[in-house]
């Protein structure tokens, strides 16, 4: 199951659920899935302690969403109560490095779904399709969200409110999903228990199916007056004030020194997602849990294994796990505060804020129902009374190994089972677990030409240059003669490609449809593909993007041109992200992009020497005046930049006439025939006084070359 589950998540664009009853391995299968993938991900949660779980971030602090209620209506609604669609717009406006992140994201991984309100997924919907300029679902990006929709519900503090536009608060009534060929994928084989009894009995409450629990055998666990006195027993409550009193009851009887220990917290680190506590109060004899793997290679304990504090001092704790007499030394851990951005390759990297350093452990003689997500026991007392919600009975028994470890303080009767009918009239409407393979082979060829075409597809360009022109126009200090025959140069290649691409598109797509009905061989639409991607880098590069840099090589630094580079400077920086791409590009397994004709791709402008820029200039047919000007610098200087054209023969007698008025230039010629001086101080002694020095350098160099 779990190989056929990565290949159609890596191999197709479907929107994905990912569940499966406790104990199944989703969260083995997030941590498998993001460390083998080509996709560029990112991985976020409802709550900021479950995005630190699963080394993600939270989606509210990702998209930068408002805390209050989303009503997807354009209708006005009162701000105290929720926000609409033009509430929400003005939270899009991301940095340019957010902006290119959310770009180039392929799949988002969203864990602990079961929390994920409607309303947020629907404001992520918004948020991609905007910044990605693109009105596919998503903006385009498939989604895999993991959860278990019989656990912990999401928290909705005003359901009315939600209720105008919502069936339920969970995401599957979102309106981004409505009409979507989203599935639901479930993992079925339970790790966590192995009497097949017990888990009959888990699945009919899971299920809400009352009639098929066998409420005898699991009130043969009922034990009102346990007290649990040579095994290590953890009680399961329903609120933290519950817990944190037994702990502090517990832990006061123990007699003894008390040792604090205090975290170290480094960086951006918020109090409200810390994992454990800031401060651990411990003494000898304390029952703790993990709360984490071993990453050692010796694996000695896990997420919620038990064990006893042995031994304390300043800074070192040891304890001895549960059903052992083995005595280990403690480490402490860390928790990573991480945000995403992109590295100079584009790829997503994860950036660390902050880091929360403490033991592994906790106080474990209870333990409320939401910190136990995740966590296995092998022996629990559960108090499974009317302070339980919906779904928490299942969420309490699950957390056991074996029906035996449970003792029950209160009897579990029907009226605690609850049944969410919303929930599995969803996942059997979507559940597609029987038709995983037919899935990846319907799409896997066709996602991954699709994926070929949106690389090369160069048809933005057409509306890019159109801006470009736009803002070359409104321009005051451009050269619209030079920047209009620029504009009709590129827009003649621009197009020739637009067509050229429409045709390879219209082929990849025949070929693949010819392919799925066994009519083509898959290496004929390879050759095609590798054709294209290699066709479009070098034509790109070579008619589109060296012409541009060029251009903007000349305006780069130009006064009054600053807000026209900033613009022109985006425009390249896409061209140079596309290339970029184009040499990335995989069918399947296979790179296209042909290694042997790699070039650089670079942003990297040379710098244009100020004379040359001057130069051009007057190429252009502007005066000294008026290149004084356009440059923001002095006459004199400009004749300095000319003098040097002078002294390598490239002004002739007509660029001369056009610097000098003409008594001036015979007034030099007469003199430099008759007497010619060796020296520039002397040129100036004998020439009439409106001669300055940058003048004469121009002239006489002039001169001077006419004799080689």
């Amino acid at each position: 199951m779990n190989d056929s589950l990565f290949e159609i998540v890596e191999h197709t664009n479907r929107s994905i659920f990912l569940t499966g009853k406790a104990g199944t391995g989703k969260t083995t299968f997030l941590n498998d899935f993001v460390k083998k993938t080509k996709k560029k991900h990112i991985v976020v949660a409802p709550t900021g302690i479950a995005a630190i779980n699963a080394g993600g971030v939270t989606i509210h602090s990702m998209f930068g969403l408002p805390l209050r209620t989303f009503l997807p209506t354009t209708e006005r609604i009162d701000q105290n109560l929720a926000n609409n669609i033009a509430d929400l717009m003005p939270h899009f406006k991301y940095r340019k490095d957010k902006l290119k992140l959310l770009r180039e994201i392929e799949i988002i991984i969203i864990d602990e779904a079961s929390m994920l309100r409607a309303d947020v997924l629907d404001m992520m919907d918004f948020a991609l399709r905007h910044v990605r300029r693109n009105q596919q679902r998503f903006g385009g990006v498939q989604m895999l969200l993991i959860g278990d929709l019989y656990q912990l519900p999401p928290v909705v503090r005003d359901e009315y409110i939600l209720s105008m536009y919502y069936s339920s608060p969970f995401f599957f009534h979102a309106k981004a999903l409505e009409g979507s060929n989203f599935i639901t994928l479930e993992l079925t084989k339970v790790y966590r228990q192995t009497d097949e009894h017990f888990l009959e009995i888990l699945n009919a409450i899971r299920d809400g199916i009352t009639e098929d629990i066998d409420f005898d055998a699991l009130n043969e666990r009922y034990q009102p007056d346990f007290d649990p006195k040579d095994e290590a027993y953890v009680y399961l409550c329903s609120h933290n004030k519950m817990a944190d009193d037994i702990n502090q009851k517990k832990l006061k009887e123990l007699g003894g020194k008390l040792h604090s220990y205090a975290a170290d917290v480094v960086g951006d680190f918020k109090e409200t997602q810390y994992p454990n506590d800031e401060v651990l109060e411990l003494k000898v004899g304390a029952q703790i849990m993990f709360i984490r793997n071993d990453t050692s290679p010796d694996k000695k304990y896990y997420n919620g294994k038990l064990a006893q504090i042995s031994y304390l001092d300043e800074d070192e704790i040891s304890v001895i796990l549960d059903g052992s007499e083995e005595e280990i030394t403690l480490k402490a851990e860390t928790w990573e505060q991480k945000k995403y951005s992109l590295d100079d390759e584009k790829n997503i990297k994860e950036e660390v804020l902050g880091s929360f350093k403490q033991f592994p452990i906790r106080l474990a003689w209870a333990v409320t129902i939401h910190k136990s997500q995740g966590l296995t026991f092998d022996r629990l007392i559960i108090d499974a009374g009317k302070s339980f919600a919906s779904g928490q009975v299942y969420v309490a028994l699950s957390r056991c190994r074996t029906l035996e470890g449970i003792v029950l303080k209160s009897k579990i009767t029907p009226e605690v089972i609850f049944s969410d009918k919303r929930v599995s009239k969803f996942q059997d409407e979507t559940h597609a677990n029987s038709k995983i393979e037919e899935i990846l082979n319907a799409e896997k060829y066709d996602y991954s030409i699709q994926k070929v075409i949106r690389r090369i597809d160069c048809v933005w360009f057409q509306s890019a240059l159109e801006n470009w022109m736009v803002i070359s126009r409104s321009s005051k200090f451009i050269d619209k003669e030079k920047a209009d025959y620029f504009y009709h140069c590129l827009k003649a290649d621009i197009e020739n490609y637009i067509t050229i691409f429409q045709k390879f598109e219209r082929i990849l797509l025949q070929k693949t449809q010819k392919f799925l009905q066994g009519e083509e061989e898959w290496a004929e639409i390879e050759v095609k593909a590798k054709g294209a991607v290699n066709f479009f880098f070098s034509n790109v590069n070579e008619k589109i993007f060296s012409p541009l840099k060029d251009f903007y090589s000349e305006t780069k630094g130009v006064k009054g041109l600053k807000a026209f580079n900033e613009d022109f400077r985006v425009w390249l920086d896409d061209i140079e992200d596309y290339l970029k791409d184009l040499k990335e590009v995989y069918l399947l397994e296979m790179p296209l992009f042909d290694k042997e004709k790699d070039v650089e791709v670079s942003m990297a402008i040379k710098k244009v020497p100020t004379h040359v820029l001057t130069y051009q200039l007057f190429q252009n047919g502007k005066t000294v005046a008026e290149i004084a000007k356009e440059r923001g610098l002095v006459n004199s200087t400009i004749f300095g930049h000319l003098s040097k054209y002078a002294e390598q023969s490239l002004l002739d007698r007509s660029d001369l006439l056009r610097i000098y008025p003409k008594n001036k230039v015979e007034a030099f010629e007469k003199q430099f025939k008759a007497d010619p001086k060796e020296n520039i101080n002397d040129w100036k002694s004998v020439l009439p006084s409106d001669f300055d020095y940058g003048e004469i350098r121009l002239i006489w160099n002039y001169f001077l070359n006419l004799k080689k």
